[in-house]
């Protein structure tokens, strides 16, 4: 029974101890990815138009788009970029895209992001894309819709596109390049707040050498040291007797 208990303290001990290291050691995975002027405040380069209006493209940004006029406002709250004046989808396609770096780590690629609307053209679709391979092979697709031009037939529910979203590419392999990109077919959609997180899998952590307090995690295949504990070898997340 003493053994028993004993094992139970042990692997309980020791599974809060990869917890915390999981939680504590996932800030180091965000070095790799960086995602410049996501806020859209950082104006540099850019010409004032009036009225809280800039043109041009924002910096750590790109457009092919010719007329980019109009193209961020400051409110007097927060900074966003008009995607009907930075992108186009015809004649010729034009995205607003940034290249944000390398995965150090197998796992999930996620962007965050903010869309609002200007009054004047309320009804819009936009897309949201995450590639990789220079833009070569597209890992993750969102398309959101905003006003009675796209309500349901058959319902008439109105979609609203106005909020935070999420756009998760999984399982993507490290050593990947990352592109993030996006674009309207119409209307005046507002974009702030853009994002990029990348969530290694809990395997990936484990591996990563790193001191949590009193506890020093090697690898996956050394020990597990404790204050007061004898140490155990452990194999991913199962404590080896």
């Amino acid at each position: 029974m003493k053994i028993n208990l004993t094992k139970r303290l042990l692997k309980s001990t020791a599974a809060k101890l990869i917890a915390a290291f999981l939680m504590l050691s996932s800030g180091q995975s965000n070095a790799a990815l960086v995602l410049t002027n996501g806020d859209f405040s950082d104006t540099t380069g850019l010409s004032i138009v009036g009225g809280g209006w800039y043109s041009g493209v924002p910096i750590g940004w790109s457009s092919d788009r010719p007329d980019t006029a109009y193209s961020v406002l400051n409110t007097g709250d927060i900074y966003v970029a008009n995607l009907s004046q930075l992108t186009r989808t015809s004649p010729a396609f034009s995205a607003l895209t940034q290249s944000v770096g390398t995965t150090d780590y197998f796992g999930d690629v996620t962007m965050k992001f903010d869309m609002s609307t200007f009054i004047n053209a309320p009804d819009w679709q936009v897309g949201a894309a995450i590639y990789s391979n220079n833009f070569g092979s597209l890992l993750a697709l969102k398309q959101i819709k905003n006003g009675s031009a796209f309500a349901d037939p058959v319902t008439g529910d109105v979609p609203n596109g106005i909020g935070t979203f999420e756009l998760t590419a999984l399982n993507v392999a490290a050593g990947s390049d990352i592109q993030v990109a996006f674009w309207t077919t119409g209307g005046t959609p507002a974009l702030t707040n853009v994002s990029i997180i990348p969530e290694p899998t809990a395997l990936e952590l484990i591996s990563l050498p790193v001191k949590v307090g009193l506890y020093m995690v090697d690898n996956i295949s050394k020990n597990i040291y404790t204050c007061g504990i004898n140490p155990r070898k452990f194999n991913a997340l199962t404590i080896v007797y």
